[in-house]
């Protein structure tokens, strides 16, 4: 089982953006396989066990959540 979610939260109300978050992360413990595309990297981190950085159809980052969280190249390709 696999759900797919790309900017589930964009443009909605904080409150429920923190709801959704709280959702995926039950849909995660749950066992369902999730993918996230998000402008918020911050929170898809958080709630990753594994992360994927694209560039131009290129990836340029990938490993485990964690360690892209912490990584020094992250802002090279975010710009943060």
């Amino acid at each position: 089982e696999l759900i797919v979610l790309d900017e589930a939260t964009e443009g909605l109300a904080p409150l429920i953006v923190a709801d959704i978050w709280r959702v995926i992360g039950e849909i995660r413990k749950s066992g369902i396989a999730t993918l996230i595309v998000d402008r918020d990297y911050r929170r898809v981190l958080a709630h990753a066990d594994q992360a994927l950085v694209l560039q131009k159809e290129q990836v340029v980052l990938q490993g485990a959540a964690d360690e892209v969280a912490g990584s020094a190249a992250l802002a090279t390709y975010l710009g943060v």
